[in-house]
């Protein structure tokens, strides 16, 4: 997910504890201003592909997710590269 913030100016935070992660979608990357709108369309792209991802946030303006115990790694990397061309086809 770091290298994705890497990628994308949008993505103004990646943070998390144990498994749960989120990504937090800002407008302008100096000012940090929330981008609620981006959030709803990544998880509106990642469904399309077969991922649920939640909005949360203080602004709505993160993706959340919580991995179960028992994913397999073959879930785990269809779950992350679905979200990856989510993000693509949103923030490119």
């Amino acid at each position: 997910m770091l290298a994705w913030q890497e990628l994308h100016p949008q993505i103004g935070d990646v943070r998390g504890l144990g498994a749960m992660l989120a990504i937090e979608y800002v407008r302008d990357p100096a000012t940090k201003e929330p981008a609620p709108a981006l959030a709803s369309r990544v998880a509106e792209e990642a469904a399309q592909r077969g991922l649920l991802l939640l909005k949360a946030g203080t602004y709505s303006n993160c993706n959340r997710v919580l991995c179960p115990l028992v994913i397999t790694d073959p879930e785990l990397d269809e779950a992350l590269d679905a979200w990856e061309d989510a993000l693509d086809a949103v923030l490119a």
